[in-house]
């Protein structure tokens, strides 16, 4: 891959989960992809760490860092690798 890309989640509005995808064109030591509220409040962290190269998909199953089901309502994804980042929004139905 040649660039950094955050692209939309599919399916988009969802219910049970939902699929983001990405791709980072070279290795990163410090990636976070994280869901969060529309008042900005962090709500789940779907990766963090190191990656190496290449497309990626994460799923998210409309669940907090602790397990409980979240309520129908729209949300934000961002990714953040090194100096690089961007998000998007994504709907999740009852």
């Amino acid at each position: 891959p040649s660039s950094f890309r955050l692209g939309p989640n599919y399916p988009n509005p969802f219910n049970p989960q939902t699929i983001i995808p990405f791709t980072v064109p070279a290795a990163v030591s410090d990636a976070h992809l994280r869901v969060f509220n529309l008042l900005g409040q962090p709500i789940r962290t779907l990766v963090r760490g190191s990656l190496t190269a290449g497309p990626y998909t994460v799923s998210w199953d409309g669940r907090d860092d602790l397990g409980r089901s979240m309520s129908a309502g729209v949300y934000l994804y961002r990714l953040e690798a090194g100096e690089w980042g961007a998000s998007g929004k994504m709907v999740k139905s009852e």
